[in-house]
C-alpha cells in the first residue's frame, strides 16, 4: 500500500476515496493563503513581498483566503479522485507484483493525477479566476462570490466546455504533480524505514512529504505558471496553448520567469503534502483500527 501500514489488510476503494477528500480539504484550509500568494504573483507579475502587502492592504486578512469555497471543491472532486485512484491501484499492484519499484509509483501517481485533475478543472479555473480579478479594473471583474456561482457563470456565458479551459496544462501539471509527489512521498518513506533512520509516524509521514514537496515544486512550476496565465486570460483572442504560453513566457520575460512564484510554492506545497499525508496515514490507521477486521 501506499502507506505502507500493512501489506495484508487492505482498505476497500471507497475509503480510500473518502479519506482522500478528507484529508485534501484539511490540507487546503492550512495552505490556501501561500496558494493564492502563489496565483497572485504569477498574475501580477510581482515579488512576493509587495503581493503579500498589497493582499493585505487592499482586503486584510481575508484576502488571502480569497478562492477558498473554491479550493475546497477541488479538493473534493480532484484531491478525493487522485489518492483514491493512487491509493487503490497501489493496493492491487502490490497484491499481484509485491513490492513496487520508483518508476511504477510514479507512473501510478501520473495516471491518477490525469484522472483527478480532469474532475478538478471547473473547480480550479474558478479559483484562478477568483484570485485573479485583483487585476482587473472593478467594472470588469468577474465577482464570483463562491465557487457555485462560478460554475453557474461560466456555465451560462461560455458553455459546458468553457468549465474546462485549461484542462490539457492542468492534467499536464497534475501528471508531474502527482508521479513526483505521490510517487516520491512512497519511495521516500520506503528508504527512511530501509535505512532504519525512521518508523511509522508522523515524524516518517513529516520527512518524506517535505522531500516529495520540493521535488514537485521544481518539476511542476513552469507548467502551473502557463496553466495559471490560460485560465485568467481576459483578451478577446483565443487563449494560448500550454508550450505556446512557456515560450512566450521565456521569449517576454526570461526563463526565471517559469519559477516565479517558487517561494510561496514550496511553502504551500510542502505544509499541504505534510499534512495531506500526514491525515491519509492517520486515517488509514484508524479505519483499519476501529472498522477493519484483524
Amino acid at each position: 500500500m501506499l502507506f505502507l501500514i500493512s501489506q495484508d489488510r487492505r482498505l476497500p476503494p471507497y475509503v480510500n476515496f473518502i479519506i482522500g477528500g478528507i484529508s485534501g480539504c484539511v490540507a487546503v484550509t492550512a495552505s490556501h493563503p501561500m496558494d493564492s500568494t502563489k496565483v497572485r504573483m504569477q498574475i501580477l507579475r510581482t515579488p512576493l513581498k509587495e503581493t503579500i502587502y498589497s493582499t493585505f492592504k487592499e482586503h486584510g486578512m481575508q484576502g488571502f483566503y480569497i478562492g477558498w469555497t473554491a479550493g475546497i471543491l477541488r479538493q473534493l472532486t480532484y484531491t478525493t479522485a487522485r489518492l483514491g485512484i493512487y491509493n487503490t491501484l497501489y493496493d492491487l499492484a502490490t497484491m499481484y507484483f509485491g513490492r513496487l519499484n520508483y518508476p511504477t509509483m510514479v507512473c501510478i501517481g501520473m495516471f491518477s493525477g490525469i484522472c483527478g485533475s480532469f474532475v478538478g478543472t471547473p473547480a480550479d479555473l474558478v479559483l484562478v479566476r477568483m484570485i485573479g480579478d485583483i487585476r482587473l479594473p472593478p467594472e470588469k471583474r468577474r465577482n464570483y462570490r463562491n465557487v457555485f456561482h462560478g460554475l453557474m457563470d461560466i456555465g451560462k456565458t461560455e458553455g459546458i466546455r468553457g468549465l474546462w479551459r485549461g484542462a490539457v496544462p492542468t492534467m499536464t501539471r497534475a501528471a508531474i504533480v502527482n508521479g513526483a509527489q505521490l510517487g516520491t512521498y512512497s519511495r521516500a518513506k520506503m528508504m527512511w524505514k530501509d535505512t532504519g533512520l525512521l518508523e511509522e509516524g508522523v515524524l516518517l509521514s513529516f520527512c518524506s512529504a517535505m522531500i516529495s514537496g520540493f521535488v514537485v515544486t521544481v518539476t511542476s512550476l513552469p507548467v502551473d505558471a502557463a496553466k495559471t496565465r490560460i485560465q485568467s486570460w481576459t483578451l478577446p483572442s483565443k487563449p494560448p496553448g500550454i508550450i505556446t504560453a512557456v515560450i512566450t513566457m521565456i521569449k517576454t520575460e526570461g526563463i526565471s520567469s517559469l519559477w516565479r512564484g517558487f517561494l510561496p510554492t514550496y511553502s504551500r506545497a510542502a505544509p499541504h503534502a505534510v499534512v495531506t499525508m500526514v491525515c491519509v496515514d492517520k486515517l488509514r490507521q484508524m479505519y483499519l483500527k476501529f472498522f477493519s477486521p484483524e
